[in-house]
């Protein structure tokens, strides 16, 4: 798999996959399809059962507190928790049956965001994240601060909105782009003993729904901008874990 993501096609293959198609229950016209987008994304699944957003930011802490507490031995138990949770937003979270188009499945972005699930798999397998020691200094922390931000996500209807109670009870820890952001801040904290293969792939695709994000919000549909604000942390990190991927690889090779 190191071999594979070296390759330029891969990359591309990956953002081919990204704008597969949408199926929804009933037809619709190419211009109406970044309204299914927006659609789905206001009404996914997830969001349907209030209990399951608690239980993600839950999972969410839990990943940061296991891998202080019990470092290195929490390395199985925090892949496998960042898989299910994943696979669990990657699927519900691009699915809804409350379209004006009856049911719609975002295709392109379960593919590419499959991609992410299975480095997770991979890193399962192999267990290369290395938790033994947290490598803090204040630009990691800062990174933090932005995770935390994605954490909270304070906003309502597209607005910013600040509630207090919204750090555990919203549904950003079912909202993809608000989890990568801090699934990336924390493997970046033990940077450079983590998984090169898993931090590359998460922050590439990290990275790709980063830049979507900034275009829709901040031009295209710019009265929402403080969502295109909220989405600032997932580009940032994402660009930081990237970097990181590729000097992990030249150290490696160094090293060899």
């Amino acid at each position: 798999m190191e071999e594979i993501i070296k390759k330029w096609w891969f990359y591309v293959i990956a953002l081919l996959i990204a704008f597969a198609p949408s199926i929804t229950q009933n037809s619709i016209s190419p211009e109406q399809i970044s309204l299914v987008i927006k659609e789905v994304m206001q009404n996914p699944i997830a969001y349907e059962v209030d209990i399951f957003n608690p239980i993600s930011k839950l999972i969410l802490i839990s990943l940061f507190v296991g891998a202080m507490i019990w470092k290195d031995k929490f390395k199985i138990p925090f892949a496998v928790l960042v898989f299910l949770l994943m696979l669990t937003v990657t699927i519900f979270q691009n699915i809804s049956v409350q379209t004006q188009f009856g049911y719609a499945i975002l295709t392109g972005n379960i593919l590419i965001q499959l991609l992410v699930i299975a480095s997770w798999i991979y890193e399962i397998k192999v267990k290369k994240n290395d938790f033994s020691k947290m490598r803090i200094n204040w630009w990691k922390a800062s990174l933090l601060i932005l995770a935390f931000f994605s954490f909270w996500m304070p906003a309502k209807n597209g607005q910013m909105f600040f509630l207090f109670s919204d750090i555990i009870l919203n549904e950003a820890g079912l909202t993809y782009c608000m989890i990568t952001p801090v699934i990336l801040a924390i493997l970046i904290i033990y940077y450079p003993t983590v998984n090169k293969i898993t931090l590359r792939i998460t922050s590439f695709v990290g990275l790709y729904f980063g830049l979507i994000n900034m275009v829709t919000w901040f031009i295209i549909d710019s009265k929402f901008w403080w969502m295109g604000v909220l989405h600032m942390p997932l580009l940032i990190i994402s660009i930081v874990g990237l970097v990181l991927s590729k000097k992990i690889k030249i150290q490696t090779s160094h090293n060899s």
